[in-house]
């Protein structure tokens, strides 16, 4: 069993050797590795009985992290950058299906650590965040989900939200919808959802360019939701009250407990396999 002092962490990689050891992996398969995901305070305690790990894909097509799946924007896919000291970073591809449980006996006994890559503090707050996203996310009130499927020209309008977001989304933290009183209601036709939106974007990270592109974002938006919908006070279906660039150092802890983050899966499950229409709001996590 994994002891007290024991050195491991959420996040980290086991070596290829460990990995196909336990039988996680084939012996000869460098396409894939091997995460721990269990928390770092579950991995020494008794009644925890397993290590709960990800078996990740090696992203090889495009060396760098996605910016559509990174930093948890989306709660199914997660590319992680993995950093060496002498070597170019390690870009994975996480998903939740492909989560493994490792006898705490099994994993003390076989698994090593890569100590040649390390995964920096901000990708293992995003690591953490999606984790948690599975499990966290509410849906948005089924009426509001079916307006936002509205056609808007040959595409819904959560397609084109995210059509206006993919060119961009490198710079934004989230994007964050607003219900006010409405948040929980079905409301009945005829009546409008009155949303405000803000367009959150990384105000330490990218400075003026990043507020440019939120407000490029946020004007598009604007354009999209009158065109579809009308102008708020004709507006029957969704009126768009207001929709703002806003900075991530200017978000309280009383506004994420009032707005809900709205992830469009619909941007990166572009898998054949991506099933019927999935629940697209989400709490920040």
């Amino acid at each position: 069993m994994l002891a007290r002092d024991t050195d491991w962490r959420q996040g980290d990689l086991l070596t290829c050797e460990a990995a196909a050891a336990l039988g996680l992996v084939g012996a000869t398969d460098h396409g894939r590795r091997v995460i721990v995901i269990t928390h770092d305070c579950d991995l020494p305690h008794d009644s925890e009985l397993c290590v709960e790990v990800i078996v990740a894909e090696l992203v090889v097509k495009e060396p760098r992290p996605d910016p559509q799946l990174s930093y948890a924007k989306n709660p199914r896919r997660l590319h992680l950058a993995y950093e060496g000291t002498d070597a170019a970073p390690l870009i994975l591809e996480l998903r939740h299906g492909d989560r493994r449980s490792v006898p705490k006996g099994d994993f003390a006994e076989r698994a090593v650590k890569d100590n040649s890559l390390a995964l920096p503090v901000d990708a293992k707050r995003a690591l953490k965040q999606w984790l948690a996203a599975r499990y966290g996310r509410p849906a948005f009130p089924n009426a509001f989900e079916e307006r936002l499927r509205k056609l808007s020209g040959k595409r819904t309008v959560e397609q084109m939200i995210a059509k206006i977001l993919e060119p961009d989304a490198k710079y934004l933290v989230g994007l964050f919808f607003d219900l006010g009183e409405q948040r929980g209601a079905e409301v009945v036709e005829g009546e409008p959802y009155t949303l405000s939106v803000s367009v959150v974007y990384d105000a330490t990270e990218g400075g003026g360019e990043a507020r440019g592109s939120a407000e490029r974002v946020a004007g598009q938006l604007r354009e999209l939701f009158e065109k579809t919908y009308g102008k708020p006070d004709v507006a029957t279906e969704i009126a768009l009250d207001a929709c703002e660039a806003v900075a991530d150092t200017h978000l309280t802890l009383a506004d994420l407990r009032r707005v809900d983050q709205w992830r469009l899966e619909y941007v990166s499950l572009r898998d054949d396999d991506q099933g019927d229409f999935l629940a697209v709001g989400e709490m920040p996590a």
